[in-house]
């Protein structure tokens, strides 16, 4: 009898001992997940801005992520809340990396129209202007197409100012989505005036 006390005693000694050990192993592991979770939180806040920009999408990833990491060390899963937060420190630098590339791409886009599209209004405006100091209008042109390409082209000169503005605000992805809604339309209103449309309007 004294046997199967003393054996009673051991498991229970033991099972104190195993739960004295996993409390201290989540302390310990306490500590680091909120070291990695702090890490992962500056590295992402780094590259936000520009990320939710250019790559909007993974910039959703890495937040999802950083909170997936938040929710696990909350609920005491330490180990899986740093494995979770060191994930994402390593992605943020992946993202950072892709949305520097897809700015200059879209830098690149912007450049190649502005460094035209201020000519093509031009040519557009002094069309006009010859057309309507004319006493008498071509043969291919009639007075509702001259009122037409006036009404065009200031719908133009609108929107070009407008994609510029975005350009100087930062919005690179709104300036080209309004830069681009310009070619069409001055393709269009050179097409009304009898001009010759240049390639780089009708891609």
């Amino acid at each position: 009898m004294i046997e199967r006390w003393q054996a009673s005693v051991m498991r229970a000694f033991v099972g104190i001992l195993v739960g004295a050990l996993t409390v201290a192993g989540c302390a310990t592991d306490k500590g680091p997940a909120q070291a990695a979770i702090a890490a992962a939180e500056t590295a992402v806040n780094s590259i936000l801005a520009d990320a939710s920009k250019y790559v909007p999408d993974q910039a959703r990833g890495l937040q999802a992520g950083l909170t997936a990491a938040k929710e696990k060390f909350t609920k005491g899963d330490y180990a899986a809340a740093s494995t979770e937060a060191k994930a994402v420190a390593d992605k943020a630098s992946q993202v950072a990396a892709a949305a520097s590339v897809r700015k200059a791409e879209l830098t690149k886009s912007w450049e190649s129209l502005n460094a035209g599209m201020p000519r093509v209004v031009e040519s557009i405006k002094s069309r006009v202007d010859i057309l309507s100091q004319s006493k008498k209008l071509p043969a291919n042109m009639t007075a509702d197409k001259l009122a037409a390409a006036k009404s065009g082209l200031g719908e133009i000169t609108q929107q070009w100012t407008a994609a510029t503005e975005a350009y100087k605000g930062g919005d690179l992805a709104e300036a080209i989505a309004k830069g681009t809604g310009v070619k069409a339309k001055a393709a269009e209103v050179m097409t009304t005036l009898g001009m010759t449309v240049p390639d780089a309007l009708k891609g």
